[in-house]
């Protein structure tokens, strides 16, 4: 069984809701979670998510996750979504519902801990038809929560190989799209649908194009057409995610990957405060200002504790040097052999030859014996050197 593989129930893959992309993360390891059992999740279960987890599944650096799963916890008790099902006459019910009737996190050992609802709990475990299933890291390298979503709704076409037509309204509901965002239908491409494609398409097991249904001008539903990618592509285009460095700047817009997701955040952010143009351009400003402080803060506090281990490194070199020019003078005087001896051998504690020589009167004998002592700094360190008046 793959550990990691995420099932729902169809009527959640259908379900219209609004999670946050950390939201929508947690909700996914939850799932996976709940899934390790191999048995039945009740709503009075509690499931623990480590932010380690999140961390390793993410990519995320630690504050980063710790935060953000602080964050989550605070708004996920409040999120809603709003599926249908067949009641037993066979009539449709729309049901409206919480994801969590409990959710927390603990401080000092950064784990979520959540019940399901009552209505979610069987959505996602011991499911025998009509459910989705596909592999976390699928979607692990999505940082749009549009780009989730979408994938999510696609997947569960992807044997028919096309969807049926969503109009624009039932696809804003399903993807999250709340109802005074992207207005107009070029933003709603270009912020949501288009940038969900691209990522879907360079960061999954899948390639998906769209077609647009019109009423005389007016775009009024899309359908997607989804095709699985070969074995060979898939690698290829993990590779290439591997090998391209996210600091990387493209030679197109002079960002990295990024810089570029950071500006789309604010993008978003700034549609859904309704900000001016003025504005919008000082929130990126900002947050680009910001993330590479943070990134020149990083790179010189890596430069400059590479700077201390080569240090500390050619300290430690000269030190072993001097080391073994003591052994050397030592070793040829029988005087200085003597008084080594007499201030760092203890004659009841000698073993084999060493003791051996020691009982012959071979002190030069039991002197070469102590040359490990001059090749590892912990030793030379430990030893009494006093007579030969100078400083270790």
């Amino acid at each position: 069984m793959n550990k990691n593989l995420v099932v729902k129930d169809n009527a959640l893959i259908n379900a219209s809701y609004n999670l946050e992309l950390v939201e929508q993360r947690l909700i996914l390891l939850a799932v996976v979670e709940a899934r390790r059992t191999n048995q039945e999740i009740k709503s009075d279960d509690f499931l623990t998510i480590c932010a380690e987890n999140y961390i390793n599944e993410f990519g995320v650096h630690r504050n980063v996750a710790y935060q953000a799963l602080k964050d989550a916890c605070s708004h996920l008790f409040e999120r809603r979504f709003t599926y249908q099902k067949l009641t037993p006459k066979g009539n449709k019910e729309t049901i409206t519902s919480r994801w969590v009737q409990s959710v927390s996190y603990v401080e000092n050992e950064a784990i979520v801990r959540l019940k399901f609802s009552d209505d979610v709990a069987p959505l996602i475990t011991l499911l025998e038809k009509n459910f989705t299933s596909y592999e976390l890291e699928q979607v692990a390298g999505l940082t749009s929560k549009y780009a989730v979503r979408l994938y999510e709704i696609i997947i569960a076409w992807r044997t028919k190989g096309r969807t049926p037509m969503f109009d624009i309204d039932e696809l804003r509901n399903r993807l999250g799209v709340i109802n005074d965002e992207y207005p107009r239908m070029e933003t709603l491409k270009r912020k949501v649908i288009d940038f969900a494609v691209k990522q879907v398409n360079d960061k999954t097991d899948i390639d998906i194009t769209y077609e647009q249904h019109k009423n005389g001008r007016k775009i009024v539903g899309f359908t997607f057409v989804v095709t699985q990618k070969s074995k060979g592509k898939l690698t290829i285009s993990k590779a290439k995610d591997k090998e391209r460095d996210a600091n990387t700047v493209d030679i197109f817009d002079s960002l990295t990957d990024k810089e570029r997701e950071i500006v789309n955040e604010k993008n978003i952010y700034a549609d859904n405060i309704g900000a001016g143009e003025e504005h919008r351009n000082n929130l990126i400003k900002q947050a680009l200002e910001q993330h590479r402080q943070a990134e020149l803060e990083t790179k010189k506090k890596k430069e400059r504790e590479k700077a201390e281990k080569q240090a500390k490194k050619a300290k430690e070199k000269i030190e072993l040097d001097r080391a073994k020019d003591i052994f050397e003078k030592i070793k040829a005087e029988h005087r200085l052999i003597n008084m080594y001896l007499a201030r760092n051998i203890d004659p009841n504690h000698l073993q084999g030859l060493q003791q051996i020589r020691y009982n012959d009167g071979d002190f030069a004998g039991v002197f070469e014996m102590e040359q490990y002592k001059f090749e590892k700094l912990t030793d030379f360190r430990h030893l009494n050197l006093d007579f030969l008046q100078i400083k270790q």
